[in-house]
């Protein structure tokens, strides 16, 4: 169904390139990417820039700070993110180490959160970054939790996956096998599907109106047995008391 606010859409396509892209982009570019006439654009950048959602860097446009406002408020209208913080940095074993906390958008994972715990290397992605869900931890762990009806709905028309590293899926079937071992033993693995050296495991919360999950993120050389089990035992501690909070 054509939308009844085609400028609006087109507005938002705009601002959520610009996201994408991560860098300033010029009309012409813009222009190619959303498939608009460059007046169009050059119209739509101007009404932007007037609202401080995108600004002009070096003749090219970017991402204004009132993105970063609007960001900040929403996390501030939610009491899950410092729920998050303080469950992190009490737990006994991943405390130390780097977690994660997210949502779940169509068949990407908004990152909402970050713990950085107090290894010297900082592995999580940046906050507001969106990933395919499909090679984290954190997305298979809310695919799993979803009902099947759902997943399905999720999964329809989807072809090729994105294939970030050796290890990541190339069919529906093989993600379909690994959320069925995922919902067997509790929890979710990123087992360098997303980055070489990296793992993941991750832990969604249960009974939330949007699809919520937990993870702790280390170097695959770290993981041991021992490690795992510590991990996903605070993962399952701190899912429980963010969904007995019902903040989101």
């Amino acid at each position: 169904m054509e939308s009844k606010s085609p400028a609006v859409t087109r507005a938002v396509a705009l601002v959520e390139e610009l996201a994408r892209q991560r860098r300033p982009l010029g009309i012409a570019e813009l222009a190619r990417s959303l498939d608009l006439a460059k007046s169009t654009v050059a119209n739509l950048c101007t009404a932007l820039e007037g609202t401080h959602m995108i600004r002009r860097v070096d003749g090219r446009w970017a991402l204004g700070y009132k993105v970063v406002e609007l960001g900040q408020a929403f996390l501030a209208g939610t009491d899950l993110v410092d729920e998050f913080r303080r469950g992190a940095h009490e737990l006994p074993v991943g405390a130390q180490e780097t977690m994660l906390l997210a949502v779940l958008d169509g068949l990407e994972v908004v990152y909402l959160a970050r713990h950085d715990g107090s290894q010297p290397v900082r592995l999580a992605s940046d906050i507001g970054r969106r990933m395919p869900a499909v090679v984290t931890a954190l997305g298979k762990a809310m695919l799993a939790s979803l009902p099947d009806d759902e997943l399905a709905e999720r999964l329809t028309g989807v072809g090729r996956l994105p294939v970030l590293t050796s290890r990541s899926h190339r069919t529906v079937d093989e993600l379909r096998r690994d959320l069925d071992e995922t919902r067997q033993r509790g929890y979710a693995v990123d087992d360098e599907q997303n980055t070489e050296g990296v793992v993941c495991v991750s832990v969604a919360l249960s009974g939330t109106r949007i699809p919520t999950a937990v993870s702790a993120t280390l170097l695959a050389a770290r993981m041991t047995d021992q490690m795992r089990t510590g991990l996903v035992r605070d993962l399952n501690v701190l899912a429980a008391g963010l969904a007995r909070s019902g903040a989101l």
